[in-house]
């Protein structure tokens, strides 16, 4: 087990549907509400360290904004919130919650990520394949999954590879959940399967510099550090009493935060 549990912020039982951070703050997105909360991430995680509230709305689209996930960038300094209401991804400005640009997106678009290239990975699941977009909504590829890999939930790009987490909905077939090493044509390179619901990745680097990447292996209640490369585990995050049912993860400067089911946001430095 590594990890120190830092701060746990529980202020809405409406479970985390998106976690990211730039600079000092925290942005929250939960299930069914176009409310983003921002938290400040230099004072302790409480109630009273929201620093303020924005909602993302467009109004040429029929219905409410529903994030399903939403990821954060460096490069664009931008939002990227998953609209699974109304089938789009929206950048969206980090100070303003301004809509700077939208886009349509398969049905079934699930987890985003960014690369180190300011890009936007978004995984389509149920149609084996994800996607990868510039920050204007222009279209740079489509990586097709081979074989078992039809239900991704979550794709990174790791040192110049791809890490992919699935699994299906149907309980019968758990035995599909896993974690692989995919090439850019969308082979399979190499996988973890000792998992069940496996959602969000988030990409790591130890004191080492070992390219690590942590899953939020949700139905096990707890998150997993693999090496990126061989996809060996390396450690268990925090304790088991402590995590139920993460699965959203965000990364910046050494800490972790975990987004739950439960509403609570776990921080862990690690």
């Amino acid at each position: 087990m590594v990890g120190q549990l830092l701060d746990t912020l529980h202020v809405s039982s409406s479970a985390v549907y998106g976690v990211a951070v730039l600079q000092d703050e925290l942005f929250i997105a939960r299930d069914r509400s176009h409310v983003i909360e921002v938290f400040n991430t230099v004072a302790s995680l409480t109630s009273k360290s929201c620093n303020r509230h924005f909602a993302i709305s467009v109004t040429s689209l029929q219905q409410q904004v529903r994030p399903i996930d939403m990821t954060s960038c460096v490069v664009t300094w931008s939002l990227y919130v998953c609209d699974a209401a109304n089938c789009h991804l929206h950048r969206v400005d980090p100070a303003s919650g301004r809509v700077v640009n939208s886009w349509r997106v398969d049905a079934k678009a699930w987890g985003v990520s960014v690369t180190g290239r300011g890009t936007v990975l978004v995984c389509c699941r149920g149609a084996s394949l994800f996607c990868e977009y510039k920050s204007s909504g222009q279209l740079v590829r489509q990586v097709r999954l081979s074989g078992f890999m039809t239900h991704p939930v979550h794709a990174v790009e790791v040192r110049s590879q791809f890490v992919v987490s699935q699994y299906e909905v149907d309980e019968s077939k758990l035995a599909g959940a896993r974690v692989c090493v995919v090439s850019d044509t969308g082979a399979v390179q190499r996988d973890y399967r000792q998992l069940k619901q496996p959602h969000h990745l988030a990409a790591v680097c130890d004191d080492a510099h070992q390219s690590l990447v942590a899953v939020a292996d949700c139905g096990n209640n707890c998150v997993k550090l693999l090496d990126s490369t061989t996809l060996n585990m390396v450690a268990v995050v925090g304790d088991s009493w402590q995590l139920q049912r993460p699965h959203r993860l965000c990364v910046s400067q050494r800490r972790l935060y975990v987004g739950q089911w439960d509403g609570r946001v776990l921080v862990y430095e690690l």
